[in-house]
């Protein structure tokens, strides 16, 4: 224990498991990389300013964590639970989060170039300002695509991937969409109002009701 009674970040796994055990959910600036959290409870931790590179949550508990500014490079998602979590200004660089549960996340000025999130089931999700670059949000062959509702405000989205994503009323304003693909997409009430579409596939997107740059 610490001066202030408070245990001390755990330094491997079984570490953090035992602090788990007993009640403990703050450990910001934790870092365990190329660890394997796969099922581990980690609903409403804060984990912010953690180091979690490489480190692998498939089907991880993190609904409602706390995870602004902390590093999750390369890290493997699958199907994890990140419902309204918080994750501003964190780092996601070609992470791997198909069929993740996002649904009210925060991911406002955070990194996520050429992330995988196919199949995301994330309404009202929030990425203004993000770095989107080559981010790939196509529906997976079993699970479509849901960023309706989204708040995308000022992201730079240039050559990502939203083939048949399903985006009605998603909030595009200002955004760079330099060559991203929204080929078959749903835009129904979309606002794409000041952003950038140069060399954008729209074909067969709907977009009845979306207002237009």
């Amino acid at each position: 224990m610490d001066y202030a009674g408070k245990a001390p970040l755990p330094t491997d796994l079984d570490g953090l498991k035992q602090q788990l055990s007993v009640g403990a959910r703050s450990f910001p600036g934790l870092g365990l990389g190329e660890v394997d959290f796969a099922d581990l409870e980690l609903a409403g931790c804060d984990l912010s300013n953690g180091d979690f590179k490489a480190s692998r949550f498939g089907h991880g508990r993190l609904a409602g964590a706390l995870l602004n500014g902390a590093c999750l490079q390369q890290a493997l998602l699958w199907g994890a639970d990140l419902s309204e979590c918080q994750a501003q200004g964190s780092q996601w660089h070609e992470a791997d989060l198909s069929g993740a549960r996002l649904q009210g996340a925060d991911f406002q000025g955070a990194y996520l170039h050429r992330a995988c999130l196919r199949g995301v089931i994330a309404p009202h999700s929030r990425w203004q300002q993000a770095r989107l670059v080559e981010v790939d949000f196509r529906s997976a062959l079993d699970q479509l695509t849901d960023l309706g509702h989204g708040d995308f405000q000022g992201a730079d989205l240039s050559f990502a991937q939203f083939t048949g994503v399903q985006l009605q009323k998603a909030d595009l304003r200002g955004t760079c969409l330099y060559q991203a693909s929204f080929r078959g997409a749903d835009l129904r009430g979309a606002d794409l109002r000041g952003c950038d579409l140069s060399a954008s596939d729209l074909r067969e997107a709907q977009l009845e009701g979306a207002q237009l740059p």
